[in-house]
């Protein structure tokens, strides 16, 4: 019987030492029926000198005195700390009955009275005293007496409500004592809704509540200064609150809920009544009617809160029914719905649960009420009745709903009666569901399985059918979810819940959830839109990193000055959600970018009309958005505002899978050109206004600017540099025609020009820089001049160039300036590139320094991978491709084209590549630029190393859509193949 014999027996001894041995035998009997007998005898002995102190028969106590013990471990703690207690409930002479509210109230300010003069500490202790030496005769009653639900209900509204009078009125007269009442009627009051309100209070429940006063103004001043009358009824209201819900060495009176106030979280602690009725009349809600529906005065000026009631009438009470309504009831079904997915073994918030029946009634009351004053009833079993009367619910229904109510609500209370935890969840444990049977009258927990199952069952089909089919297939599919926004569970459960459903710090999401519940109106805030804030944590949760998600969106919110229309905007329009969520998840850098940018909402949550812009509507837009300035700063401004706009509509087509890899690489490398064309201008603007025009017999020269590299082939990628080379036409030694600073030659004006273009493009704003420009590619690099004349730079490359020289023209075109130089360049270029013999050992040169490249950029290692300059990476497709177009470019003039992929079909469709190996590069090559614009579009600037390990990796392999277990493995397994199919096209070409 025992777990541990010798304990049990000595403990057993000294309850027969003390008492007697018929108290010994009938303890040792009751513990050989309990679910726990040592936990039992332990609580026996723990009670001893509370039996003692009785002076009573011991042995007639042993039964009942078992019965509460075994019931609840709080009873046994309260008996053990104040041996006097026992004595007390067993010659009360209310313990057969119900205390009147009366009585309790009287009390509670007599315990307050006495204590108030010793101190705050003494008044604290004196609340907690009172209300745990209730707690124990309203146990008594409940267990041993098996006293009605619905007067234990009753009466533990009864005790709060003394106890919340007792702190107001402490509070009211310490602070009106010191600032004097207000100078304009005065009044305060707590309005208490829930069970509270109802009546209907379970064992360890919150105090739903609100602070309400009359009128502003000043107070009167006291020992103190007067003061705003808000301040001196905040100061009340947080008094209150405190008194109530701090912990002390006795424990708390109650957790004060303050969520149910008009705008929740967010709205200020206390109103003032013309302030609450303009906020429902205003802005009230279906489910704050229905809070409202219990709402009655529990502490402070009983006239004051009556006449708030009283103007609500008629937003509490339709005399219509709208269709709104109808859909309104319809959407806090299913948030009902959503907790018993949530909770399904919870006999409160589960399937035919208590909040079910609750629903039930007060949804029929919102409905009706307006025309039947009948159905005005707080209570919940009273208002059921009242329902029957209506007409509008059976009579065979309503005894079924009221017993089934009253059944979960004895069940309820004797789970938190247990250890005071505010709990409705069903015993796992069979020894805790064996305590929790026989504490209710059944042999054991198949019977009382059996009952629950059979009241539930009435329960959840009067609920589905409330109001035609149920919502609770509308409800994702998310339990985890469900917990985690569930502001009734337990701290830790939600916590458990994020972390078990990908959140990497739940903790921190918490927070961020937390933030969202407190912005009006929130979908994630008590007491009303949880499911639509399911439905959107939903979507945080299937996006590529989940807190990065969820801690932009929480930023999101908190920076806006009215959320509420955006908050709806995402309720209503899940695929706009969705655009938003993933784009928070998927790019940190485009993410922060955004949330500078609230305003641009609109055109990012909605799919583009031209998701591809052709580059002439680009430069269009670029140069309608300069023109709105009149100085260089604000163009230059206009300028890198478009660009961020247009990297946002880019980014996020792209991580949408709106834009395939080489239109993300078009679109950007159009808005670099239309940008470079813009700053070119202002740049020669500028100089010209110096200098004068250049002047030339027979017509001007020219400075065009040459896009090499990415750029060149339209393959620019997010945060790419853009590769530039500045050439002029003419002779660069004549002068220009003069300006305000005197003339210079045409070399120096076209220098100053490409100077002033650099220093715009690179010139760092609040909106940031344009680009950063790299100009090595000139002749002579770094040492040589920033701009050449057209002649110059062909003697350089047909006298003096290398190979990777010759190479790196492939991919020159003219990207900003006078475009006509470049076109008349372009046929000796070509010459350059493409019609003159090869050198020898060309292949071999262009893979030695491909070699140099691995070695000294890339520094691969098996932890270490670099998917531009590493093995197999895009630089073995670019040079293979350029190897291919040197060596057949003469012969085949369309494989010379600047853009890698267009050239690689080129020189497929000519026959220099055989399709199996130009299928390979082609797919190595989409494979990595899209992994790369992943990599960028996350970090926010240029970067090619691979994560190999850890979350980094798992991150990656999701945003790039890679789904379920071991997607980080997945991914590197993939790219290791795609880059030795890329490594062997390419030996195959150049080493062969």
């Amino acid at each position: 019987m025992f777990q541990n014999p010798k304990r049990a027996q000595k403990e057993l001894a000294a309850v027969g030492a003390a008492l007697g041995e018929p108290a010994r035998a009938r303890a040792e009997a009751r513990a050989a029926e309990a679910a726990d007998p040592d936990a039992l005898v332990a609580a026996f002995e723990r009670a001893l000198p509370s039996l003692q102190a009785t002076g009573r028969d011991a042995a007639s106590l042993v039964d009942p005195l078992a019965r509460l013990l075994e019931a609840s471990e709080l009873a046994a703690r309260t008996l053990a700390s104040r041996p006097g207690l026992l004595r007390w409930l067993l010659g009360s002479r209310t313990l057969g009955g119900p205390w009147p509210a009366a009585a309790y109230l009287r009390q509670a300010r007599a315990a307050a009275r006495v204590a108030r003069p010793r101190g705050h500490d003494a008044f604290l202790r004196a609340l907690r005293r009172f209300k745990y030496r209730e707690l124990l005769r309203i146990t008594y009653r409940d267990v041993v007496l098996q006293a009605p639900a619905a007067e234990i209900g009753r009466e533990l509204a009864s005790l709060a409500q003394a106890l919340i009078s007792a702190a107001t009125d402490a509070a009211y007269a310490s602070f009106t004592e010191r600032y004097g009442e207000a100078e304009e009627e005065p009044g305060f009051c707590v309005l208490g809704l829930g069970k509270l309100g109802g009546e209907d209070l379970n064992f360890s429940s919150d105090v739903d509540l609100i602070y309400l006063y009359r009128e502003g103004g000043l107070t009167r001043g006291g020992r103190e200064a007067a003061i705003p009358a808000v301040q001196l009824y905040t100061r009340i209201a947080e008094s209150i609150t405190r008194s109530l819900s701090s912990v002390t060495a006795e424990g708390a009176c109650y957790r004060v809920d303050l969520n149910l106030r008009p705008q929740g979280r967010a709205g200020a602690i206390v109103l003032s009544l013309a302030q609450t009725v303009a906020y429902y009349e205003t802005h009230g809600r279906t489910w704050e009617r229905s809070a409202l529906l219990k709402a009655r005065v529990v502490a402070g000026d009983a006239s004051l809160g009556d006449e708030l009631l009283s103007s609500l009438q008629p937003f509490l009470w339709r005399r219509s029914l709208d269709l709104s309504a109808v859909e309104a009831l319809r959407e806090m079904k299913a948030q009902i719905d959503l907790r018993g997915k949530a909770s399904p073994s919870d006999v409160k918030l589960g399937p035919g649960g208590i909040r079910e029946v609750e629903f039930f009634a007060s949804a029929l009351q919102l409905l009706h009420g307006g025309k039947n004053t009948l159905l005005r009833e707080r209570h919940t079993a009273r208002a059921l009745r009242r329902l029957e009367q209506a007409g509008l619910l059976s009579a065979t229904d309503a005894d079924a709903l009221e017993e089934a109510y009253l059944f979960l609500r004895r069940v309820e209370n004797r789970l938190q009666e247990h250890a005071e935890e505010q709990t409705q969840q069903l015993p796992e444990e069979p020894v805790d569901r064996k305590r929790l049977a026989r504490s209710l009258g059944y042999p054991g927990w198949p019977e009382l399985d059996r009952e629950l199952t059979r009241h539930r069952g009435i329960v959840a089909r009067a609920f589905a059918t409330l109001l035609g089919q149920t919502a609770r297939e509308e409800v994702p599919d998310e339990p985890l979810l469900a917990l985690a926004l569930d502001l009734d569970a337990p701290l830790k459960e939600r916590i458990i819940a994020l972390e078990q459903r990908g959140f990497a710090d739940p903790d921190r999401a918490l927070a961020a959830l937390e933030r969202l519940s407190r912005a009006p109106e929130s979908p994630f805030a008590a007491g009303h839109g949880t499911l639509h804030g399911l439905k959107l944590l939903a979507e945080v949760a299937r996006t590529a990193d989940p807190d990065q998600a969820l801690q932009h969106f929480s930023d999101f919110v908190a920076r806006l000055h009215t959320p509420q229309g955006y908050l709806s905007l995402l309720s209503s329009h899940p695929s706009a959600a969705r655009r938003l969520l993933n784009l928070f998840g998927q790019s940190d850098y485009l993410s922060r970018f955004f949330l500078r940018h609230p305003e641009l909402l609109d055109s990012l949550v909605l799919p583009a009309e031209e998701p591809r812009k052709p580059p002439e509507r680009i430069r269009q837009e670029l140069s309608a958005r300069a023109l709105r300035h009149q100085d260089a700063e604000g163009r230059l401004g206009a300028l890198r505002r478009y660009k961020n706009e247009e990297v946002l509509r880019i980014g996020l087509g792209d991580i949408q899978d709106e834009l395939t890899v080489p239109e993300v690489a078009a679109q950007l490398s159009a808005l670099a050109d239309g940008a470079l064309d813009e700053a070119l201008a202002l740049a020669e603007e500028e100089v010209k206004e110096r200098h004068g025009e250049p002047s030339k017999p027979g017509g001007r020269d020219r400075l065009v600017v040459l896009g090499m590299g990415k750029l060149g082939g339209r393959e620019l990628g997010y945060h790419s540099d853009l590769d530039l080379i500045f050439l002029y036409s003419g002779d660069g030694q004549v002068e220009t025609a003069g300006g305000a600073r005197g003339k210079v030659s045409h070399h120096e004006y076209f220098a100053r020009i490409a100077q002033r273009l650099l220093a715009f493009l690179q010139m760092q704003f609040r909106e940031g820089l344009l680009y950063q420009i790299d100009a090595r590619l000139r002749p002579s690099g770094n040492q040589g001049a920033l701009v050449v004349s057209t002649g110059a730079f062909l003697e350089h490359h047909d006298k003096r160039a290398q190979l990777w020289e010759r190479q790196a023209l492939i991919k020159a075109r003219g990207a900003a300036g006078a475009l006509e130089v470049f076109e008349a360049l372009r046929p000796r270029l070509h010459h350059l590139v493409y019609e003159r013999p090869l050198p020898e050992n060309a292949a071999a040169e262009i893979d030695r320094l491909r070699g140099r490249m691995e070695r000294e950029i890339a520094k691969e290692t098996a932890d270490q991978l670099d998917l531009k300059s590493g093995r197999g990476g895009l630089v073995d497709v670019e040079f293979a491709v350029q190897y291919l177009q040197l060596v057949h470019g003469g012969a085949s003039p369309g494989v010379r084209s600047t853009n890698t992929l267009e050239a690689l079909a080129a020189l497929q469709a000519e026959g220099a590549i055989d399709a199996s190996r130009a299928e390979r590069l082609r797919r190595g090559y989409l494979f990595h630029r899209r992994v790369e614009s992943r990599l960028r579009l996350v970090h926010g600037r240029s970067i090619s190393n691979l994560p190999t390990h850890g979350r980094p990796l798992q991150l990656l392999a999701r945003r790039l859509g890679y789904l379920g277990e071991g997607v980080g493995e997945a991914f590197l397994a993939e790219y290791r193949a795609t880059a030795a199919q890329v490594r062997e096209a390419y030996a195959a070409i150049l080493r062969a």
